[in-house]
């Protein structure tokens, strides 16, 4: 089942002039967007649920900064599923493709709720999810 999964590259980002704060590093804000759309993806892909609503993201830790022209990779993969919910882990990190090398950026946990269309908690059916 999905908790015992590992991590899973599921988009890369260039880090342009418009991404960096007034220290010339990344903003914060910039690589909790990525991580919350990225995740969201790939929860919404492997689950085979089209809405789902992010509720928190816990436990974020920002380890490095990342720089102009940095190639940052984003993995995910799911820790818990529950009756409405689903807890994953989301990771960037710094991709030097001529060094073959990564740099650990930023780790957290997002869950997402599953909802209908008038926005009210669902139960996730996991008889729906992919078979990977």
């Amino acid at each position: 089942m999905f908790p015992e999964e590992q991590y899973s590259l599921v988009s890369q980002h260039m880090v342009m002039p418009e991404h960096l704060n007034p220290n010339h590093h990344i903003f914060g804000g910039q690589l909790l967007a990525w991580l919350d759309v990225d995740v969201y993806l790939y929860c919404s892909n492997r689950l085979r649920r089209k809405k789902m609503v992010t509720v928190a993201m816990n436990h974020v830790y920002f380890k490095a900064p990342a720089y102009l022209g940095d190639i940052i990779q984003i993995y995910a993969k799911i820790l818990e599923l529950r009756r409405t919910s689903v807890r994953a882990a989301g990771q960037a990190l710094a991709y030097d493709p001529e060094k073959q090398t990564h740099r650990e950026i930023i780790t957290c946990e997002i869950t997402y709720v599953a909802v209908d269309k008038e926005n009210r908690p669902v139960r996730l059916d996991f008889n729906k999810k992919a078979d990977n």
